[in-house]
């Protein structure tokens, strides 16, 4: 079959080669991918800016159809239509696995990035990863699930919203304008999406097309705007979705006293200065949240089938993995929010 593959350290050693179809082993499923997502770690894993062990397939978002399933397989049945979270090789027996958290598991080898991914005709996964997509949802609505599940995490279940919140959102990529939804679906009374003058071309637009009010930190005052809206007192939740040493910082003064802060992205820094002492007397919440687990999977799809999560407008540009050049440049370029490769039976755009 033919792969996107990492097949060596350094920058760059990315390329479609011709592997072997999987075969499913005991309790496993291989699944014929339908749509993938390219996600930004895709890129930096490219230019190995982010811990990879090649040589691997890449790609961890994606939708697909069960193809074949290995012995003792029964929740399960061929042709079913499933997505995957991306907990493969957790141990399930150390002590964060027994208290549900496989995602934080030490064992853990993410698809795409420590275990083959997606960027592939098939997959090879352990059954139990996997949730069934409901019928009203299609491949391409459901293969922006593994960032959904990713959000919900950081949200719902790390955060926690309460009914008339107001909700922060540092990050308008992906992860941020579908934290912003999550919120919204969550019961939050306002929304408000946070980024920079590079934000306006795109991933703006689309925020507003979700009905998402936004601002654009180099030319409005945030706090004020923050203020008005809270009648002085600060938000109840920020999410932190940019990675950026900033938005951390200002995110932590803009909190309530007992607010909560959501942190989702990744700062390839070791230390972020913060006024700890401040934070100690306003008794916040840092609430630091890393992949997903299998709730989050289930309210993401559940949230997806009641429409009240939109997936669809992030999807900014299609591929056939072969253009997958492309596909990355447009990403790290910031001219897409998320491309995807059609690399099965579906052939054309929407």
């Amino acid at each position: 079959m033919k792969a996107l593959l990492k097949f060596a350290e350094g920058k760059g050693n990315v390329g479609l080669k011709d592997v072997p179809e999987p075969t499913p082993e005991e309790g496993e499923a291989v699944i014929r991918v339908q749509v993938a997502g390219v996600c930004g770690t895709d890129v930096h894993i490219y230019y190995d800016r982010f811990s990879n062990t090649p040589p691997l397939i890449l790609g961890h978002e994606f939708s697909g159809i069960i193809e074949d399933l290995g012995p003792g397989v029964k929740a399960f049945q061929i042709g079913d239509r499933v997505v995957s979270e991306n907990n493969p090789f957790a141990c399930g027996i150390c002590r964060i696995c027994s208290l549900g958290y496989p995602n934080l598991c030490p064992q853990k080898k993410a698809m795409g990035i420590h275990s083959d991914g997606c960027f592939a005709d098939y997959v090879k996964l352990p059954a139990n990863l996997l949730h069934r997509i409901p019928d009203d949802i299609s491949f391409e609505q459901a293969a922006l699930s593994e960032p959904l599940a990713v959000s919900v995490h950081a949200v719902s279940e790390r955060c926690g919203i309460e009914t008339d919140d107001t909700v922060v959102v540092f990050g308008s990529g992906a992860i941020g304008l579908l934290a912003a939804q999550v919120a919204r679906a969550e019961g939050a009374g306002r929304v408000l999406l946070v980024g920079t003058p590079e934000d306006e071309k795109i991933r703006f637009p689309c925020a507003r097309k979700l009905r998402i009010d936004t601002l654009n930190i180099k030319n409005q005052d945030l706090r004020k705007r923050v203020m008005n809206l809270t009648g002085g007192i600060g938000a109840d939740v920020i999410v932190e979705a940019s990675g950026n040493r900033a938005a951390i910082i200002q995110g932590v003064k803009l909190l309530r006293r007992n607010g909560r802060m959501a942190v989702v992205g990744i700062t390839g820094q070791r230390e972020i200065p913060l006024d700890w002492d401040r934070m100690v007397a306003k008794g916040v919440s840092l609430l630091f949240a890393y992949s997903s687990r299998s709730p989050d999977w289930q309210k993401a799809l559940k949230f997806l089938s009641e429409k009240k999560v939109e997936t669809m407008p992030l999807i900014t540009h299609w591929f056939r993995i072969e253009q997958w050049e492309q596909a990355f440049h447009v990403l790290e370029t910031m001219q897409a929010i998320r491309p995807v490769f059609l690399i099965g039976e579906v052939k054309d755009t929407p």
